[in-house]
């Protein structure tokens, strides 16, 4: 691993964290996380239409989505966590342009 780090292999971002020997940047490493735990959830049915919803990823936090309707449904609490997360983006954002207005 270099002295600035290697790229992610899932999202190319510079890191020198490590899974299972690959550099792995520590966002990728929790969405991985999240991936196999929602594979272990059961699928539920849209509530709207019926179809079998998917599970998708937002802001870290597993979501069901209806591949049908659109629809997202979301368990008790996690609402809050998606408003923190976007909250947290904006913030981000905003100090990274104040940094670097012709960045």
């Amino acid at each position: 691993m270099s002295i600035f780090g290697e790229k992610c292999a899932r999202c190319g971002t510079k890191t020198r964290h490590e899974v299972d020997g690959k550099a792995t940047c520590e966002a990728c490493e929790k969405e991985m996380q999240l991936l196999v735990e929602a594979k272990a959830e059961d699928l539920r049915p849209c509530p709207v239409d019926g179809t079998t919803m998917k599970k998708e990823i937002a802001h870290m936090i597993v979501v069901d989505r209806c591949p049908t309707c659109q629809g997202v449904w979301l368990d008790g609490g996690e609402l809050e966590r998606l408003k923190g997360g976007v909250e947290a983006s904006a913030v981000m954002a905003m100090a990274t342009g104040f940094a670097s207005p012709f960045g």
